[in-house]
Formats: structure tokens, sequence, C-alpha cells
């Protein structure tokens, strides 16, 4: 979904009718569908990523993703990624994440580089870091180089502050319409309030919203109730606790000291439940490299992907999906939902035939 924020947008520079190939020497030169390299700035990591695989696929061209994290050692992977073509690798997206985080000493090394355009390499330099009142603030050792000079001057530079208020209307209605829903008066508005001003949490909200929905197709004011007051629910310490053999009604109880009860409580937390299947799905794909989480939460979830495979996480995605469907159903009730949702996942993790405790209890 395309972030619905003022940015600067690339756009096609140079002579269209006198195309210009690329060859040692000449400079700042490039193929028309595309800039020479990137710089993005945003302090909302989501938008990043989303900006990064939008510019990808409006290029029209074939490009294998490369990610490096500017605050890990950029040894010579990342080098040989930057600067060796290969006749037999094909295109590839270099794509620096949190490049703020880079010594000073490492912007020069890129000028020799960047000064002549890579028919097979893209490089993007994410700039992730908070804005203060002015904008950006540019790592020391980047603003004087003649290549970041380039960028502002082509607008190959991408620069937004993250989502605003006035962002969410324009969200709401291209996630609306794709969905082909509508809004009762007043809950489109309520909804951009109550949206978090971050990416990834907003369009998590959102998912859990449209997981709620079931077959309704018009939002009322009950559902913005369902919105950003569930940050205390751990849907992977749910899990967790199944996987280590520790009691999950504990938990249970946890979570439902913190917030709603009953079918209030359940569908958000299914969405949660889900969210962290697809997060440990990329991770069993070898997408791990997208997936930027502390490092200790990483390895935990990196840990639990491959135990569990391909087949262990699609029956996570079943078993929600069944306790869901029972519930709308009305086949079985929320704390029946729930407690065949441990059943199956306690089950799922090699757990014993012993009866947990109900977890409305």
């Amino acid at each position: 979904m395309a972030v619905a924020a003022k940015i600067h947008v690339p756009r096609r520079c140079g002579n269209p009718a006198k195309p210009v190939a690329p060859r040692p020497g000449l400079g700042y030169s490039r193929p028309m569908n595309r800039p020479g390299f990137s710089f993005l700035a945003c302090p909302d990591p989501e938008i990043i990523r989303d900006r990064v695989d939008r510019l990808l696929a409006e290029s029209g061209s074939g490009f294998t993703k490369m990610v490096f994290w500017g605050d890990e050692e950029l040894g010579d992977p990342f080098w040989s990624a930057l600067t060796v073509a290969s006749l037999f690798s094909g295109r590839r997206a270099l794509v620096l994440r949190r490049a703020e985080a880079c010594p000073a000493e490492f912007w020069p090394k890129l000028a020799s580089t960047l000064r002549g355009f890579n028919d097979a390499v893209w490089p993007f330099f994410c700039l992730e870091g908070p804005f203060d009142r002015k904008g950006p603030k540019y790592p020391k050792g980047l603003v004087g180089q003649p290549y970041f000079k380039v960028a502002e001057k082509k607008k190959w530079l991408f620069v937004s502050p993250g989502l605003s208020r006035r962002d969410m209307g324009p969200r709401l209605s291209d996630w609306a319409g794709s969905r082909k829903l509508a809004f009762e008066p007043g809950v489109a508005e309520a909804l951009a309030a109550a949206l978090p001003l971050d990416l990834a949490r907003a369009d998590n909200e959102l998912a859990k919203l449209e997981l709620a929905l079931g077959d309704r197709t018009v939002l009322t004011m009950a559902d913005v109730c369902q919105v950003g007051g569930h940050e205390g629910m751990d849907g992977f310490a749910f899990l967790d606790a199944l996987a280590s053999g520790r009691d999950p009604s504990a938990v249970w109880r946890e979570i439902g000291e913190k917030q709603l009860a009953g079918a209030d409580m359940v569908f958000p937390f299914l969405g949660l439940l889900l969210y962290e299947a697809r997060i440990m799905w990329r991770i069993a794909a070898g997408e791990a490299g997208d997936v930027r989480l502390p490092s200790f939460v990483l390895q935990k979830k990196q840990a639990m992907a491959r135990r569990l495979g391909a087949v262990g996480l699609a029956r996570i995605f079943e078993a929600a999906f069944a306790a869901e469907s029972g519930i709308k159903s009305g086949a079985r009730r929320p704390e029946q939902a729930m407690e065949y949702l441990t059943a199956e996942l306690f089950r799922l993790f090699g757990g014993n035939a012993r009866q947990t405790r109900p977890l409305s209890s």
C-alpha cells in the first residue's frame, strides 16, 4: 500500500531523445529507468522498506535484493556486492539499512564507486534516524560528498518524516477501497485518530481489524474500539510458553488481566498470533535479513521457526483460523475456541496428553 506522505520522487532526467550508454569515466549518467543510486531518509523503517520495494517494482528490471545493516560491521561481502559485476549473478539491489549508524570514515570510501554508473548494482542508503525540527539529521561525513549533492540535485533522495494524521485518511481510503469496505458516518475519522503513527503497527492494526470483520463489509464505531488498545497482548509469549512446556493458561490469564475478555479480546489476539506466524514464515523462507528485530528476539523466533518448519507454521494458521471460524459460526464460545487453539498448539509443540486447565478459569 502506498504511503500517503509528501515526498521527493525520483524522476527521469537527461535527454530522453538521446539515452546515454554507461561507460567508465562518464560520471553520474544513468539509463532512463532508474537512478544511479538512491538515498532514503525517514524515521519509520517500514516506510523505508515499502519505498525501496516500490522503486524496484517501478524500474521494470529484475533485481535481487541484498540487505546489509549500518550498525553492523561492513566487510568484504558488502564491498564486493557494491563493486563487483558478474555475468552470472544478475542485477542486484544493495540495500544498506540504518546507514546513519555507519562511521564517518565510511562515506568518503563510496565516492569512487558512486562516481560511475553500474548497471548491475542499484545501491540504496537508508537513513532511519529521528528527524529534528529542520528535517533529517544526516550523518557526519555524508553531506559534503559530491555524490550526495548529485542525489539532492537529481531527486535521487527520498525524504519523509513518517506518517502523520493527515496521511491516515488517504491510507484508510486505499485500504478500504481495495477490500470493498465502507465506513459508517464518523468511523473513518475515528480510525484515523486511533491508528498508531508507525506504518508497521498501523498495518498490523488494520490486519487485525480485517480479521475481526469476517464477512461484514461496513465498519462501525464498535470496530474502532479494537484499534490501538491491545499493546499488552503478546502472541509470541503465548507460543513460547507452549514451546517451553510452561502452563499456557498463566500467560493467557496475564493477557486477560490487561485487556478485555471474551470475543472483544480473542479476535485481536488471533490477529497478533497470525502476525507472529507470518514473521516466522518469512524467517523460515530465508528472509530474516528483512526482519528487523532486537537480536535476542530474532534469535528466539529463528529457533522456533526452525523447530516448527513450514508444516508446523502452517498448523498455527490452521488452528487460528479454525478458532476464529468456531466463534463466528456459533459452534464455540470464545473461551472454548481458545481452549481448542491451545490444545492444538500444545500438540504441535510435542506436549504430552495431560489436560491443560481451561483458559477461562
